[in-house]
């Protein structure tokens, strides 16, 4: 979805009906999927998903604009007044249109869209920011095209794992990061995933392929939301404890569950003070501007920012040193090689310059005694990893049974901190 699609929305918006509320539906990874399991196929599967979807949420197809990457489909009988209601209303029909695959022949698909709601009218033609950040969004999917098969691959494992999801079997698992000076000094835990994929036990299974999986598909912000409301929720619920969770990159864009999450957080400075977001290095951050827009806001709020893995893959270094976060973590593989006479510089390096930008500088992946001593020597300020303690499903504040994430896209349960905290932005209205 280029620039002149985005124009055509415009003109049609202004012709098409000089007054009226619009549903507008991007698409992501369009391409790859259609080449992955066929164009007019997939075309026509996803139509039809979209119309039948919709009508549960109340949205009869009346006009409607199918370009190449986009759907925008006239609201005739939807009246919301507050960007609060329209961001609920969003992530319900997002939940409808995503939370079952979209059956394509014998294959189910799992599709990502990114929803906005447009406005138009004869004295304020329709071209607001979002069209174009939209656009942007939907054409970063589109940079790296995925060969057919991985893609096949990557949404069997990814369609199987969100199954699991949604019937409670990913489980949160928590591993604590700890001063150096005093391994009883907890700065915070990490929310980590297990899953039970092949039926040997929560404990020792990564969930780190599906997620690489996931990011290929760009679906990520269905599992960051899943996680994110589900720690929201431990935070309310055990008012000493401090949880940190891993964000994808690819999340990292203002949209509608992020401003409900906003809005929750900032009627609950309690919770946010609790918070930790780690970004990982596991995908480029396409859009820093709009990254470290979102981020400073949830800093505003109290939340901690936590740039995840230096030193591996994808270089966040620069959106470090934007944002200014709490906590920098140095990758495992610096602190691995470091324990051979050549990879000593290499750590210092990163951790002295990762001091001049965060509060605390953490070493990851610390499994030997040798690998805590070279971390302190560099001059990290907390440590984690199996040495320290492995991650457990059963951490000490909770019950005997594992916690599973909740999945944000069912449409049967209602968040419970979105109803609790959210009545106070109701009421101020």
């Amino acid at each position: 979805m280029g620039v002149q699609s985005v124009e055509s929305l415009s003109c049609w918006l202004q012709k098409a009906t000089p007054s009226g509320s619009y549903l507008l539906l991007g698409l992501r990874s369009v391409q790859s999927l259609a080449q992955a399991y066929g164009g007019g196929v997939f075309r026509q599967a996803l139509l039809s998903a979209i119309q039948e979807r919709l009508r549960l949420c109340g949205v009869a197809r009346s006009d409607m604009l199918v370009l190449d990457c986009a759907v925008l489909i006239g609201l005739s009988d939807c009246r919301l007044h507050s960007q609060f209601d329209k961001d609920l209303f969003l992530e319900r029909c997002k939940a409808a249109l995503c939370y079952e695959p979209v059956r394509c022949g014998t294959e189910r698909i799992l599709v990502n869209v990114v929803l906005a709601w447009v406005e138009a009218s004869v004295d304020q033609p329709a071209y607001p920011p979002h069209l174009r950040s939209l656009a942007s969004t939907i054409a970063f999917s589109e940079l790296k095209s995925q060969d057919c098969e991985q893609t096949r691959q990557d949404m069997a494992l990814a369609t199987r794992f969100f199954a699991e999801m949604q019937d409670g079997k990913i489980a949160l698992s928590f591993q604590p990061v700890v001063f150096v000076q005093d391994h009883d000094h907890v700065l915070y835990y990490e929310v980590l995933l297990r899953w039970d994929d092949a039926g040997t036990g929560f404990q020792s299974v990564s969930c780190a392929p599906v997620v690489q999986a996931i990011e290929r598909l760009h679906v990520t912000e269905r599992l960051d939301a899943s996680v994110l409301w589900s720690v929201v929720q431990l935070l309310e619920r055990y008012p000493d404890i401090h949880l940190a969770c891993n964000i994808s990159p690819l999340s990292l864009q203002l949209g509608p569950w992020w401003r409900l999450l906003i809005a929750v957080l900032g009627n609950a400075p309690q919770l946010a003070s609790r918070l930790t977001l780690e970004i990982t290095e596991t995908a480029c951050v396409f859009d820093h501007e709009a990254a470290a827009k979102l981020l400073c806001t949830l800093r505003g709020l109290g939340c901690k920012v936590a740039i995840d893995d230096i030193g591996a893959g994808f270089n966040t270094l620069e959106l470090a040193r934007q944002i200014r976060p709490h906590v920098i973590k140095i990758d495992k593989t610096l602190v691995h090689q470091a324990r051979h006479r050549d990879g000593i510089a290499a750590l210092n390096s990163w951790v002295q310059a990762s001091c001049g930008i965060s509060q605390y500088v953490i070493a990851e992946g610390i499994e030997t005694e040798q690998d805590f001593r070279l971390s302190v020597d560099a001059g990290v300020h907390a440590v984690q990893g199996y040495f320290i303690t492995s991650p457990c499903v059963q951490p000490p504040w909770e019950g005997a049974e594992p916690l599973s994430v909740r999945d944000s896209f069912n449409p049967t349960h209602t968040n419970f901190a979105l109803n609790r905290y959210s009545l106070k932005d109701q009421e101020q209205r």
